[in-house]
């Protein structure tokens, strides 16, 4: 098993590779039923990210984006995943029908993209990134605190 340093507040990510190293480094300070929001415009590498998780996680086969199913879980890693877009809700109804925040609370791992999306309360256990684009191709990476 490689043992990784936990990345820094904030880091430059040059690849899709570096992406992925950067969410596996931050894997052994996540404990079960954290959320993660990764805020950041569409191609900044949130789905990237989230990929680097599940492997890191053992989680095996394709990792797909969300955006038109809205949430895949995945259940075959050493915790559970679940990966959330919410990029195509806006409305309150769409809240009421997915039965948000409830289906928040989990004994593995929650990843959601577009955050901002959800006008209500989140829960304490939540750690917020920021995922930049640069115009080299890379991207910073930030913890925010709040």
């Amino acid at each position: 098993m490689t043992t990784f340093a936990e990345p820094a507040i904030e880091e430059v990510c040059r690849t899709a590779e570096e992406t992925r190293t950067h969410a596996a480094r931050l894997l052994p300070v996540l404990v079960p039923g954290t959320i993660i929001r990764l805020h950041g415009p569409l191609g900044a590498g949130k789905s990237e990210w989230v990929r680097g998780l599940a492997s890191a996680l053992g989680i095996t086969g394709e990792i797909p984006s969300p955006t038109f199913t809205l949430c895949q879980p995945f259940l075959d890693g050493k915790m559970p995943l679940e990966h959330w877009d919410l990029y195509r809700l806006e409305n309150a109804r769409d809240w009421e029908s997915l039965g948000w925040p409830d289906c928040l609370v989990t004994d593995g791992l929650v990843a959601v993209e577009w955050p901002d999306r959800y006008p209500g309360v989140w829960p304490a256990s939540t750690l917020d990134l920021q995922i930049e684009p640069q115009s080299d191709g890379g991207r910073v990476i930030r913890r925010i605190r709040k």
